[in-house]
C-alpha cells in the first residue's frame, strides 16, 4: 500500500512541477514575443501583471511538486 503511494505522490508532484515550467515559459514568452500578446489580445499595459502572475502560479506549482516528491522519501 505503501509503494502505490509513493508511486502516486511521485506521479502528482512530477506532473506539478511540469505544470509549472509550462506555466513559467509561457509568462517568458508571453513577455517577450509582441506578436502572441496581440493574439491574445493583451494589452501593454496588462501584460506586466499577467507575467507577474503565471511566474507566481509557476513558482508554486514547482515548489509544491517538489514538496510532494521529496515528502515520500
Amino acid at each position: 500500500m505503501s509503494s502505490i503511494r509513493t508511486f502516486i505522490a511521485r506521479l502528482v508532484g512530477g506532473v506539478q512541477c511540469l505544470l509549472g515550467a509550462a506555466t513559467s515559459t509561457f509568462a517568458y514568452l508571453v513577455y517577450a514575443s509582441q506578436s502572441i500578446r496581440e493574439s491574445l489580445s493583451i494589452a501593454n499595459e496588462e501584460s506586466f501583471l499577467i507575467v507577474f502572475l503565471l511566474v507566481i502560479f509557476g513558482a508554486f506549482s514547482i515548489l509544491s511538486g517538489m514538496v510532494l516528491i521529496r515528502e515520500e522519501d
